[in-house]
């Protein structure tokens, strides 16, 4: 569920990291929480900041749209070191994500708009669950050979405590499939292909490299993500069932008259009380409840966004005489959606 220790891809982070955590009991990460997050991202690409080679048109300098995905340890989308995903490669170089779809280990897919000059920002929002607390994105660099700005497997549940808010500051990344170095290059493909790695100040080292600037110790920040916590959704399953006011049984009482008969008549008026006096000793046995098995889960009450499902069981028979008493939830309700079938349509490069 939550961690200790906060995941960052460590190479795509620059400067400060601002974290705050309140610790409420609504905050917890319990497995019946849905925590609804904004992601925002800022871009600072000021050409007074990057001045070589600073792109002005054809395309200028700007992103592409903000892809995002929620998932558990078990997913990863992009880690410095290792070779970029084919839907990496092809966010990186066209920055297009459209098939960044639901897989094992992902909660939600979602996207935000592209940002159409070097400084600007766009946000949307993303769902979180208990089981599903870590979230990386991607935006490509435009223009650029395969570069992006982003993060890998940010975790949003600490110490068992959903984050309030999450500052990170990022850097360009090349995600090692093209062997251009300036921002137009053509697209040269890297045979064999090299893993992902940070590009800094100083690295690549070549000086055609247009993120190139040895005099500095680092680059200044090309972007800022935020993370704020919008809401904390609990599912309630608790629903109390309340069945009809049961009287307890009421026996006549019977008087006891004797009269002589005749020794068949006797005979079989006796088997039919003992008969009679059976049947109201299991008359008096308890009665357990019973239940019906639960129901399908209902559809959920929203296709985009945050909606809730339901199922319901029902009551056959009533506990009697001291019986194993009915439960009291008959009805469970969790929540459903996803933001994956909120994303709009945006224009790919």
């Amino acid at each position: 569920m939550g961690s200790s220790n906060l995941v960052f891809g460590v190479l795509c982070l620059l400067g400060n990291i601002v974290v705050t955590l309140a610790k409420s009991n609504r905050d917890i990460c319990s497995p019946d929480t849905l925590a609804v997050y904004r992601i925002k991202m800022d871009s600072h690409w000021y050409k007074n900041s990057f001045p070589k080679q600073y792109p002005t048109s054809r395309p200028p300098a700007q992103f592409s749209r903000l892809h995002g995905i929620v998932h558990n340890s078990s997913y990863i989308l992009w880690r410095e070191g290792l070779e970029a995903t084919p839907e990496v490669r092809l966010i990186a170089e066209k920055g297009s994500g459209e098939i960044l779809e639901q897989r094992k280990g992902v909660r939600d897919v979602f996207a935000a708009g592209r940002i159409l000059q070097g400084v600007g920002m766009t946000e949307t929002i993303f769902y979180s669950d208990a089981k599903h607390t870590k979230v990386s994105v991607i935006s490509k660099i435009v223009p650029s050979p395969d570069w992006f700005v982003g993060l890998d497997s940010i975790e949003l549940c600490m110490n068992g405590y959903w984050l309030n808010n999450l500052t990170i500051e990022a850097g360009p990344i090349d995600a090692g499939t093209d062997e251009g170095f300036t921002f137009t290059a053509p697209n040269w493909a890297s045979e064999p292909q090299s893993p992902i790695s940070m590009i800094t100040s100083k690295n690549p080292s070549h000086p055609a490299n247009s993120f190139y600037y040895p005099y500095l110790n680092e680059l200044p920040p090309l972007v800022t993500f935020h993370f704020i916590k919008e809401r904390v959704y609990r599912a309630n399953n608790k629903r109390l069932c309340f069945g009809p006011k049961h009287k307890k049984s009421k026996f006549s009482k019977i008087s006891t008259v004797v009269v002589p008969l005749p020794d068949s008549t006797s005979r079989t008026l006796h088997k039919r009380l003992h008969a009679r006096r059976i049947y109201k000793k299991a008359a008096r046995r308890s009665v357990d409840c019973l239940l019906s098995e639960w129901s399908e889960w209902s559809t959920c009450s929203a296709s985009c966004g945050v909606g809730f499902e339901s199922r319901t069981r029902s009551i056959l028979t009533l506990n009697k005489r001291g019986g194993t008493p009915c439960p009291q939830e008959t009805r469970q309700t969790r929540w459903c959606g996803q933001q994956t079938n909120c994303i709009d349509k945006f224009f790919n490069w």
